[in-house]
């Protein structure tokens, strides 16, 4: 496992440190869907299909093979 990775999947200081960050990004999310939900922000639809590939891993998984398979087709 990489640097990167034992930082990213650790239970170590740095990840402690930061977990009150990561509860007021999710309490930040949550008032953002909200506001959604209840028409504050509104959504824009495109006249086209719209993919996103990705997930919240970093690296490794495969998302760069996808999108050139995708774009091939």
């Amino acid at each position: 496992m990489s640097g990167i990775e034992r930082l990213w999947y650790g239970r170590g200081l740095l990840s402690r440190l930061l977990w009150p960050v990561s509860r007021l990004f999710g309490a930040v999310a949550w008032i953002r869907r909200q506001a959604y939900r209840v028409g504050v922000f509104h959504s824009h639809r495109f006249p086209v299909p719209i993919i996103v590939v990705g997930n919240i891993t970093v690296g490794g998984t495969g998302k760069t093979p996808v999108v050139i398979w995708l774009a091939g087709h």
